[in-house]
This record gives structure tokens, sequence and C-alpha cells, in this order.
């Protein structure tokens, strides 16, 4: 294993917080909102908030890759000028963003249901914060500074949850309760995160440099079109299920969803929070060859992780929803298991469009993106109807997987990355023994202690398993733990 995967994994250690302390949140705030919310508020605060990431992705995503891409490249020579072309291009985007957003949302308020229309009003606030909270975490990332961005992270995810419930238990608030949390949450990290920077870096128009602009333009501006088929790929379901069924259905699909996103792609995100600037960082000083080897080395860790934990989901699924969410959302454990090995998909497809983006190729990636995402769309029109939240959920794992097939065989145009097939059969018979075992298991009368012992014990099974079918996977992460490297 090369150096670059063993200072990786280092990273990943202190990125460690940023997904457990934002992860078990996420799961107490699920649990929390699904009980003191019906599931027509939380699906209208799913919709608002879908749509605000809508926006913002659209909006803000290629700015932010950008500043991941090439900080690595500008950072030793024109970091002033680096950081000011990146908040300028901020504050632009902002403006014009938000101006559209409150006038489309004033003159087309009339033809929304009176509640969404009081909800609507968050809309411009949400994208602000949302969008600087993440330019400002993208720097932290890019400067691996994974300590303090795994402190941010957490206390975004409390500031979020602990504002929500202050609004619902003591003024009374429903919706907008959540969405009142987020913008109070991002706009902390926004502001204390500028202040610091500004303070080494010195923002100002003076050290804007127009070709580094032009380069983010170049590079990310193909990435809008990506957003867009991406969005639709990944979050027309939500508005499918309301005009076809009602907003009810919505917040169970939506919970589901959420507590599969929070289980495997907040897994997936904390994997990618030091592997993809240390893959860029590679790429950009020790060439191609370096790279495949490196990626190689993190699809290997990537299948040894997330093969179990989805394994874990599909077969504990009934026990997960009635631990996580409320009697109303009892529906949502048929949807869990398609959800959650739809999102191991998505998590290759992060990693297979990395050859596109090393080789500023992105404006391929919309094209590719667009085949699984207009399938996406035509599943759930005809499956909707005759199998309702259901046929959302296999239509999303069927495009996650065309859309891995087609990252995969186009991607190997420009880099063919080398996938760990023995690592992933290891994984998978494993989590096959595992998953066996933990579904005969005796049921516990509480339900949270049935669930944490239940998964206890398959950890336990699938690490002997791994250790007793390749022992260099166990040795090497030993190694890699001893050995002292620089921190980030």
């Amino acid at each position: 294993m090369q150096l670059a995967t063993k200072n990786t994994i280092q990273d990943l250690i202190r990125y460690f917080p940023s997904v457990i302390v934002p992860s078990l949140l996420g799961i107490l705030a699920v649990a929390f909102y699904t009980r003191l919310l019906s599931p027509r508020e939380y699906g209208l605060y799913t919709l608002i908030f879908t749509t605000s990431l809508f926006i913002e992705i659209l909006a803000f995503n290629w700015l932010n890759q950008s500043a991941l891409r090439y900080y690595e490249r500008y950072k030793a020579t024109q970091d002033h000028a680096f950081f000011s072309t990146c908040l300028l291009g901020f504050f632009m985007v902002a403006a014009v963003t938000i101006f559209l957003l409150s006038s489309a949302s004033f003159g087309l308020k009339k033809f929304f249901d009176p509640r969404i229309r009081e909800l609507i009003f968050y809309l411009p606030i949400i994208v602000f914060c949302q969008s600087g909270s993440k330019l400002m975490l993208i720097f932290l990332r890019a400067r691996r500074e994974s300590s303090r961005y795994s402190f941010q992270l957490s206390t975004n995810s409390l500031i979020k949850l602990t504002c929500s419930l202050m609004f619902i238990y003591f003024w009374d608030l429903s919706a907008e309760a959540i969405l009142l949390g987020i913008c109070i949450s991002g706009a902390y990290v926004f502001l204390c995160e500028f202040i610091r920077l500004a303070k080494k870096w010195y923002p100002g128009l003076g050290n804007y440099d127009r070709d580094i602009f032009k380069k983010f333009a170049q590079y990310g501006i193909p990435l809008l079109g990506l957003a867009f088929v991406n969005l639709i790929l990944s979050v027309s379901d939500r508005y499918l299920i309301e005009f076809i069924k009602d907003s009810a259905h919505v917040g169970i699909y939506s919970a589901a969803y959420k507590i599969a996103e929070t289980g495997v792609f907040g897994i997936i995100l904390f994997l990618m929070l030091a592997s993809f600037p240390a893959l860029i960082e590679v790429f950009e000083n020790q060439g191609e060859l370096k790279a495949k080897v490196f990626m190689r080395d993190l699809l290997g860790i990537f299948v040894l992780i997330m093969v179990p934990l989805v394994s874990c989901i599909v077969v504990l699924s009934m026990e997960i929803i009635d631990v996580a969410l409320g009697k109303a959302y009892r529906e949502a454990h048929l949807i869990l298991p398609f959800i959650a090995v739809g999102i191991f998909f998505l998590g290759l497809c992060h990693y297979y469009g990395k050859s596109f983006e090393l080789k500023e190729k992105t404006f391929v990636l919309p094209i590719v993106y667009a085949v699984p995402a207009g399938l996406n769309l035509m599943l759930n029109i005809l499956l909707i109807p005759y199998m309702g939240i259901k046929g959302a959920a296999i239509s999303t794992l069927v495009a996650y997987f065309c859309c891995f097939i087609l990252l995969r065989t186009v991607g190997a145009k420009y880099i063919r990355w080398e996938f760990p097939w023995n690592t992933f059969f290891a994984a998978a018979l494993s989590s096959i023994i595992m998953g066996t075992i933990i579904h005969f298991l005796p049921d516990h009368r509480i339900k949270w202690f049935s669930l944490i012992y239940k998964v206890s014990i398959g950890f336990f099974v699938y690490t002997t398993i791994i250790m007793i079918w390749d022992k260099r996977i166990l040795s090497s992460g030993f190694d890699i733990l001893k050995k002292k490297t620089p921190s980030a």
C-alpha cells in the first residue's frame, strides 16, 4: 500500500468525528421529527429543502468543485488570488440566484398550496447560508484541515438539531422549525470560517485573477449540466410522488431515504473527504500511474466497508425503521433495502467519475448522467402509479446501477480504474454469511437493544471471516496506524 494511501487513511481517522457526530444527530433528528411532525409536515419540509438543494447545486456546485480541483495547483504561488476569486464568484452567483429566486417565488406563489406559500419564504435564506457554509468546508477539505472540518461539521449538525427542536417545542412551529435550524447552522459555519480564512488570505477585488476565474469556468460550467441531470436522477422522485400521490407519501419516502442516506451515503462522503483531495494531489504531482494504484486502494477500502454496511441495512430494515421512525412511517421498511443498494452504486459513480474530472473532461459527464436520469424519470412515471413509493425506490436502484455501468465504461477512455474484485468477493461472501446469521438471531423485547446486539454480532462475524480470508487486510491496517506521517 503506497504512502498516499497510508496518509489518506490517517486523514480519514481525523475525519471520523465529522461522520459519527452528524450521522448520530441525523438519526436522532429523524427520530424526533417523525414523532413530532405528521408525514404531511415532514413531506412539505422535504419538498422545500429538496428545492433549495436543487437550486444550490445548480448554482454553486461548479464553483465548489473548481475550488477543490485547483487548490493544489495555485496554493503555492497564488493563494490570495485563488481565495479572492472564489469569494467574488460566490457573491456574484449568490446575488443573481437570490434575486431570481425571490422574484420567482413572489410571482408564482398564487399557484402553490397555502402551506407551501408560507414555507417558500425560507428558500433564498437557506440557499445562501447552505452554499456559503459548503464553500468554506471545501476550503478546509482542500487544505487537508481534517480536524477542523470535523469540528465545524459536527457543530453545524448540533446547532441545526438544537435550534429545530427549540422552535418546535417553545414556538410550536412545524416544518419551518427545521428550515430555520438549517439557516442558523449554515450561517454559523460560513461566518466563522470566512473571518478566519480572510485573516490569512486577504480577500479583495485587487486580488481577483481573471485567468483563475476563466479556468474555473472552463472546468466548472459543464458541471452545471451535470448538476441538473444528477438532481433529476436523485430528487425527481419526491416531486412525482407529490404529484401522483400526496405529501404524506413524500414524507414516508423521504424518511426512509434519509435513514439510508445517513447510514450509507454518510459513510461514502466520509471516505471521499480525504480520498479525493489526496487523489488530486497524487495525480498532479506523481502522475496517472500512481493515481491508478491509489484509486485501486481507495476502491478496496470502499467495498470492504460498504458491502457489509448495505447488507446489514437490507437484513435489518424492519428493525431499523421501528427504532428510527415513528409508527406512521412504518411502511418505510419496504423501500429501505432498495434505496440502500442504490446509494451503494451511487458511491461507485462518484469514484468512477473522477477519471473525467482529473482529465478535465467534465463536459462529458452531463451527457453520461443524462441517460440514467431519463431512465429514472421514465421508471418513476411508470411505476409510482402502480407500486407507490416502492416503485420510486426500485427506479432509484436501477438508475444508479445504470449510471455506474456507464461511468465505468465511458470513463475507461480517459483513465481505466482497476476494480479490486478479490476484495469485493471476500467482502460479499463474508456479508452473506453475516447476514444469514443475524437474520436468524432471536429478537429482544427492547427493539433498540435488539438492533444494537445484532449489528455488533454482525460486525464481529464479518471481521472474523475477513481476517480468515485474507490476513493481509488486517495487517495492512495495523501497519498504517503504526507509521507516522505528517498531519493534514
